[in-house]
């Protein structure tokens, strides 16, 4: 696949999508944001949305690649490097999306060093996801250094240069590699990366719980929600993207990687069904909360009802435990595969829906307007995506990601 003819198509096709966002953003900052035609009732929209599910998909993903090298569950240790690479572009271009929605993202870097507001959540939760894409880029260059410097050996011309410069073969002497070699030194940079991760979810969760004048919002139901929707997106993520891998590639897949792919896809099914749990909570709760009542009929029966039943309830939640819990008694990798895409296209329209319909009720009383997405920005969503694939494709051909456990 990776010589193929149809290898070099999907990556030209991932350049041209990934271009349509260079594009938009080019624009936005040309002409301004009113090239997205935001909606005046309707602020925080689909890059907002974008913005959500791929921060949380990176904290979900850093929670179940730390199982392995942080707290010591050696099987997991196969899904190291893809994982924490995984989180580490997720987190990166969910970035680039929230970077887009502001405008002028380096106004926002200037002013948040120059004059830090340490009263808002806002500004914490910048703080930290910065600290985390620092501590989850260090953790999967440790991962990866053997390996990369293993590969600078193997090649000549501007590939040994590269890879030279990728594992720093500038800090090569035995005392430090010694160090650097040491799991106990990998165990605090993961955990360092899991802190600051899951502090700045949790803060991001919190910074919509604090608006009290979005009833759908408020309240302490959201960080908890965060936390639990982050770590079945992980597990989505994880296996989704290799049995994927694998099949595209038509590789087999290692005996000890196939059976932790049932077990997680056990676990994905025990945390879909404590995400049914706290939705049903959640319309319970609000429909006996009178301030509630009204965004929670949005949802019921009003203009986001076909997305919440259809995408969020049925494929996004329901359908895939079943499923998962079939594949894994009868061993079927596809099942898995088709259950955790399953889940993923749930899960972004879920966040879709979260982020929309709160500020429908009560800024907009009679109900949802016409609104859809806009072309740009469905041509911006569209590349960062495309994007986001394209750097894992390249990746994969060109980084060390393969299972394997670390010594």
């Amino acid at each position: 696949m990776e010589r193929s003819p149809a290898f070099y198509v999907w990556v030209s096709i991932l350049v041209a999508v990934a271009g349509l966002a260079l594009y938009a953003i080019l624009m936005s900052l040309i002409y301004s944001l009113e090239v997205f035609e935001f909606s005046i009732h309707v602020i925080w929209v689909t890059m907002v949305s974008n913005y959500v599910f791929l921060v949380v998909s990176s904290t979900g993903l850093c929670i179940v690649t730390s199982l392995g090298h942080v707290f010591g569950m050696e099987r997991y240790e196969l899904i190291g490097r893809r994982g924490v690479f995984l989180a580490l572009i997720t987190i990166i271009f969910g970035m680039i999306s929230i970077g887009a929605h502001l405008g002028h993202p380096e106004r926002a870097m200037i002013f948040n060093l120059l004059t830090p507001n340490f009263y808002s959540a806002m500004w914490w939760m910048g703080a930290l996801y910065t600290l985390y894409i620092v501590f989850i880029g260090i953790e999967y260059w440790l991962l990866a250094r053997n390996d990369l410097n293993e590969r600078s050996e193997q090649v000549e011309g501007l590939g040994k240069t590269i890879y030279g410069l990728l594992a720093i073969k500038k800090l090569d002497n035995s005392r430090l590699n010694a160090v650097l070699k040491d799991h106990k030194l990998l165990q605090f940079v993961g955990a360092a990366a899991l802190i600051s991760g899951l502090s700045a979810h949790n803060t991001l969760g919190a910074l919509f719980g604090h608006i009290e004048a979005r009833p759908l919002w408020h309240g302490s139901y959201y960080p908890i929600y965060f936390l639990l929707s982050a770590s079945f997106c992980g597990y989505a993520w994880l296996l989704a993207v290799s049995i994927a891998t694998y099949k595209i590639k038509k590789e087999n897949i290692p005996e000890d990687y196939r059976s932790l792919i049932f077990e997680m896809a056990q676990v994905l099914a025990l945390l879909l069904s404590a995400g049914l749990l706290f939705t049903a909570y959640k319309l319970g709760f609000g429909l006996f909360t009178p301030e509630k009542v009204k965004p929670i009929m949005l949802f019921l029966k009003g203009p986001f009802s076909q997305a919440f039943w259809l995408f969020e309830i049925a494929i996004g939640t329901i359908l895939p435990i079943p499923i998962l819990l079939w594949a894994t008694k009868q061993k079927n990798i596809i099942g898995v595969l088709i259950a955790s895409v399953m889940v993923l296209v749930g899960v972004y329209v879920m966040r879709y829906d979260f982020v929309v319909a709160a500020q429908v009720y009560p800024v907009i009383k009679n109900g949802l307007p016409s609104y859809l997405p806009t072309f740009m920005e469905v041509i911006f969503i569209g590349g960062v995506l495309g994007a986001l694939f394209l750097t894992y494709v390249l990746g994969d051909k060109f980084l060390p990601l393969k299972e394997e456990r670390h010594h």
